[in-house]
Formats: C-alpha cells, structure tokens, sequence
C-alpha cells in the first residue's frame, strides 16, 4: 500500500481517487483555496458538488490550511491545477518533496516560462525545483480519453502514463490500474502533452460542426469529421516540432482524447454557439457569465504563439497549421465561424503532407 496525496479537489483530482481507493491505497485529498465547498462536503461525508455523487468513504479530505499534514509521510503526488495555477501551487507542495519520489500529473494546457515563452506544463514543473531536487524526481503525465465522472463511475476506459523514466511511469500505472481503468505507458512525455493541451483547443472546431445542424437545419457530420481528420494532422506537426512523435498524436492522447473531448464538454458548447451563429466575443462573454471556464479559448491562443514561436526557430511553418490559424481568427479576432471554416477546408484539404 502507498501514501498518495492528490493536489486540487476538483473533477479529475477527486476522480482519481476512486482506482486507488479500489486498489486499497492510502489517499489524501488536498484542496485548494477553490475547493472550500468540495472538500467541506467530503468531510461532512456528502457527495462531491461536481460530480454529484459520493467518493469512497476512505478518501482523507484536507483543507488549504492542512497541506503539511496531507503531504507527511507520502510516497506519491499527483497534481491536478488547472494549467494557470499549477506553477504557483506547486511551489507550495515543493517544500515538502524529498529525493525519489514520484510526481503524476493531470492538468493540461500551455503556460509562459521565466522568459515569456510558450511551454508545455513539464516546463512549468522543472522550473520550480530546487537544484538538490532537480535530478531525483521522476515526472509521470496522464492523458487519453478520461472524463473525469465517468472514471467516479468506473466506466471501462484506456489512458497513457508517459515518463522519461519508464519505470516511474510502470510504477504509478501499478498502483492505479483497475479492470476499467486500464493504463499503457510510453516515454512520449511531448506527444501525449501537445496533445492534452490541444485537443481542448481543437474541440472547439468539432463543436462549431454541431453548431452548424441548427444554423442550416441539417447534420455537418461531414464537416465535423473532416476537421477531426485535420486535427490530428496537425497536433502531428507540432509534435514532431517540439521533439515528440506521432505514437500519442495516433494513439489514446491525440484520437482517443479528441474524440471524447469533441462529444460533450464545455469546449465543445463553446464552439456548438459560435456555429450557432454567436462571435466568438459573444459566445466567451456568455460563458464567462454562466460561470464556465472553457480550456480550448486560452488554448488556441497558446498553440498559435507556439506555433510563432516555433517558425522563428525554423522548426515549422505557421502555414503548415491552416485549422489552428483559422480557429486563432474565428476566436480572437472574431471571424465568422461558418464562411471561415469552409474556407478552412479548402485549405486543409491535400496541404498535409
């Protein structure tokens, strides 16, 4: 049996407690300063607010304040912060590491590093490590098609471990996989994290096809399928710009977590408005309104700088990228979505090679 602390009480950091519950280890639910109301209801022994539905019974629940007692004596930390809070709350966790350990982690996206470039959330760990911890810590980062409620409810799915250090990565697969929770690893760290991060972004065009059914009054299932297709060509590229390989781009990490991703969710309803007819301005505003935060809007920002970011260094072209400058347009300078993402396939369509 392990000691594990999972840091951030939200949907996937809560999720996650259900295999490893299964698997009788020891677990600790640390929240942050955003999770009062769910940790207080884990402790009143209600159900958790988001998944509207209780977690195992052995979960320890520990408030913002109780972080030195969550991280004693454990053996493993899995992070699950949204990507613009990870940085600054894992210099709150950093403290408490020690030499050997094991660091899973859930939170997906693109952030700036110390020189304002664009980075992917390994970076963002790295930076933020001592020099005596810098070389003694392995790095384990999940992705694949993994809703986080349907991993509470124990539906069968696959996920990717991916890890420098293969056996940290079969380490932290042994103590979560169950008969649903099935878990393949790979050392693919780069793949499996362009794609985490982009297939949010790359959501929102899936969800700009459903859209379109209630604008014309007729199925875009063509449409939407097309700029699947497209998708994985290009999260593809900027893979291999960044070093990595197409082994997660065509696996669980880029197919599987786009597909999931493009069916329901918050990325998918923001472009399902916009090709509704909404701007992009409309639609965010909307959202921002109802309380939703949408991970494919900040996104396709990120993904395009880096792809700027990548063409001054030689390592691609931005117009090696057509559905991520189209999707760049429609959501921040407030492109029409329907004209401009038939214009998108048109360009689309024979330019990957």
């Amino acid at each position: 049996m392990s000691k594990i602390t999972i840091i951030g009480a939200g949907a996937m950091g809560s999720a996650l407690t259900v295999p490893l519950i299964k698997n009788n280890h020891e677990v600790r639910l640390w929240g942050t300063e955003l999770d009062h109301e769910i940790i207080n209801a884990l402790l009143a022994g209600e159900p958790h607010p988001k998944h509207k539905c209780s977690l195992p019974s052995a979960i320890r629940p520990f408030k913002e304040e109780s972080l030195a007692a969550a991280m004693q004596d454990t053996d493993i930390v899995i992070m699950a912060i949204t990507s613009d809070a990870l940085g600054m709350i894992f210099e709150r966790v950093v403290p408490y590491l020690h030499p050997g350990m094991i660091i899973g982690c859930v939170s997906k996206g693109f952030e700036y590093d110390g020189n304002g470039n664009v980075v992917l959330l390994p970076e963002i760990l790295k930076e933020r490590l001592p020099n005596h911890l810098a070389d003694t810590l392995s790095f384990v980062f999940i992705g694949g098609p993994c809703k986080a409620v349907e991993v509470v409810w124990e539906s069968p799915t696959s996920v990717t471990y991916s890890s420098a250090s293969l056996a940290s990565a079969k380490q932290l697969q042994k103590n979560l996989m169950t008969d649903v929770y099935r878990v393949e690893v790979n050392t693919d760290v780069t793949g499996t994290e362009i794609c985490a991060a982009m297939k949010n972004a790359y959501a929102v065009g899936l969800g700009m096809a459903e859209g379109f059914k209630k604008r014309k009054g007729f199925l875009h299932n063509n449409t939407k399928s097309a700029l699947f297709t497209f998708a994985i060509a290009e999260m593809g590229i900027l893979s291999q710009a960044l070093g990595g390989t197409l082994l997660s781009v065509y696996g669980l990490p880029g197919v599987g977590d786009l597909e999931v991703t493009g069916e329901a969710g918050r990325n998918r309803t923001l472009g399902e408005v916009i090709g509704e007819g909404l701007t992009a301005s409309q639609a965010v505003t909307k959202m921002k309104e109802e309380g939703i935060t949408v991970e494919g809007y900040p996104a396709i920002r990120f993904g395009y700088l880096l792809a700027k970011q990548l063409e001054r260094e030689a390592k691609l072209a931005v117009s090696d990228l057509p559905l991520l400058t189209g999707l760049y347009k429609i959501l921040y300078e407030d492109a029409p979505g329907y004209e401009t993402i038939t214009t998108l396939l048109q360009q689309c369509t024979g330019a990957y090679k």
